[in-house]
């Protein structure tokens, strides 16, 4: 099963000067995610669905993950480099 990606507009806002290096890494994990959603850590204990990923060296990304209609949605990118 595969799921679909939607960018919350918080987090479309966050990739603006992102380097092509950093970009290119979370397209990559995002890719991965697609298949296996459930292959990154939990941020909340009681809520599982809320999720947490690295990409690249130095990213991180924050997703929701709604079993239901099969949608990651990406809500917080961070990359520190």
């Amino acid at each position: 099963m595969s799921y679909r990606v939607e960018f919350h507009v918080s987090a479309l806002a966050q990739l603006k000067g992102f380097p092509s290096e950093a970009f290119d890494a979370l397209v990559k994990r995002t890719a991965d995610l697609v298949d296996a959603p459930w292959d990154a850590q939990t941020l909340y204990l009681d809520e599982p669905e809320f999720r947490e990923t690295l990409f690249g060296d130095f990213g991180l990304m924050f997703f929701h993950v709604d079993e239901e209609a099969q949608m990651i949605r990406i809500f917080n990118v961070t990359w520190a480099n």
